[in-house]
């Protein structure tokens, strides 16, 4: 299947967009209902661009960072983290880095890298490292000790994203494992995905393979 900017935004593919804002908006109000120190706002976006493709996953990450800017203005300043991550989150899954449960948290950190090195200049040079998320209590903890506000923001960012990222992608690699085949054949990506899901439904009875 032909794969690129264009290809990639079929109509399936153009419908996933949607579910994807909706996964990350909602799982990202749960966090700051509970006032948890996470975003927890790409989940959606890593299972778009997982089985849709890097442009796809791009789209859903503005998408998402315009939706989320209704409630939070702030959000909107960091919509080049979320692109870069449905960017980078495509190209991963083209190179089968979603594939084994390892190879996910590798992916996690690279992830999480990105978010630290794009967000964190934003939070200090547009913000003053105070953005309004529950984040800021884990930043004023470092600032308290470190009297540094480039350390206190990269030190938070780290320790919050290594978290938020790894499980975003976890959750996202368990999504997509539950998916059938039918709908994985259909998506530009999702046939990296269908031999690794029909191996987990394979089990055994009476010593004989049989498929659920």
């Amino acid at each position: 299947m032909k794969r690129g900017l264009l290809h990639d935004f079929t109509l399936l593919a153009i419908l996933l967009i949607p579910v994807g804002v909706a996964l990350n908006f909602v799982s990202s109000q749960i966090v700051q209902l509970l006032r948890l120190p996470m975003h927890f706002d790409v989940m959606g976006t890593v299972v778009v661009a997982m089985i849709a493709g890097p442009w796809v996953g791009m789209a859903t990450g503005l998408a998402t960072n315009l939706v989320t800017s209704l409630t939070n203005p702030t959000s909107l300043f960091f919509a080049p983290v979320s692109m870069a991550i449905g960017l980078i989150v495509g190209y991963l899954s083209l190179f089968g880095m979603f594939k084994r449960l390892w190879t996910c948290i590798v992916s996690g950190v690279i992830i999480t890298l990105t978010a630290v090195f794009i967000g964190s200049p934003i939070s200090v040079m547009v913000f003053g490292g105070a953005t309004g998320k529950s984040i800021d209590t884990v930043t004023g903890v470092f600032l308290a000790t470190t009297q540094n506000i480039w350390t206190s923001v990269l030190s938070s960012s780290i320790l919050v994203n290594s978290v938020d990222k790894i499980l975003s992608v976890l959750i996202a690699y368990f999504i997509v494992k539950k998916m059938s085949s039918r709908y994985l054949s259909k998506m530009n990506y999702g046939a990296n995905f269908i031999q690794q899901n029909n191996n987990q439904d394979k089990g055994y009875a009476g010593g004989k393979t049989y498929v659920k």
